[in-house]
């Protein structure tokens, strides 16, 4: 795995590139956590929190995600590279 350090910009191009289930680090109230791209929108990512994803025994169609800023986005990996802000 291949670790990049970005600008801010940078960092959107990427998370701009994201496709279902890649997986974010997220910062908010002062709290990190990893979460997977359920949809890219225009004003902001809606993502499922990993702890979400493992403690649900329902079908995948059945969780709901929340919607981070995407002011809140500290890293994100596209196609094996880690892109993570400076």
């Amino acid at each position: 795995m291949t670790v990049q350090h970005v600008d801010y910009t940078e960092l959107l191009e990427q998370v701009g590139r994201c496709m279902f289930g890649e997986r974010m680090v997220i910062e908010r109230d002062g709290k990190r956590f990893s979460a997977r791209v359920q949809h890219v929108g225009a004003t902001g990512v809606k993502v499922i929190p990993e702890t979400t994803l493992a403690e649900h025994d329902g079908a995948p169609g059945d969780i709901q995600g929340v919607t981070v800023d995407f002011a809140d986005i500290q890293e994100v990996d596209v196609g094996g590279v880690v892109y993570r802000l400076e």
